[in-house]
């Protein structure tokens, strides 16, 4: 099972159907996308499971109001969630040091040479941008 920035492959394949959609889904759309487009056959018991785990974790959020159906819709963006994960993981990894977090690719030679130009591009507008504050 995969990791992507702390959700298992399921849970991210459910919050990129939320995150690709306009506006809120009913649960029934949600079952549809589970077993027809992704082919997990679910029943209702376990998506409602996987739903109300992705709640829990802050990620969705549900509207139920009076004589409708309840929708449900992501409560953070896809952006909002990257970043999330990105801030854990440099406080986690690095001590909230984006400096070191950034030298620990360049010994293992995962830094290409363009990348590094691209980061040092980066770097001097930035530099540049504060100076001229």
């Amino acid at each position: 099972m995969s990791n992507h920035l702390g959700l298992s492959d399921i849970e991210y394949e459910l919050m990129c159907f939320f995150w690709d959609r306009p506006s809120p889904v009913t649960f029934a759309e949600i079952l549809q996308f589970c077993n027809e487009r992704m082919g997990w056959g679910w029943a209702k018991t376990t998506a409602h499971t996987r739903v109300t785990r992705l709640m829990q974790k802050g990620l969705l959020d549900m509207r139920d109001v009076k004589g409708e159906r309840r929708t449900y819709f992501a409560k953070v963006s896809r952006e909002e969630f990257v970043q999330g994960s990105f801030e854990r993981l440099l406080d986690f990894s690095a001590a909230g040091s984006v400096g070191s977090f950034l030298l620990s690719f360049v010994p293992r030679g995962r830094l290409s040479r363009q990348e590094a130009e691209e980061l040092h591009r980066v770097l001097d507008e930035l530099a540049e941008s504060e100076e001229e504050e």
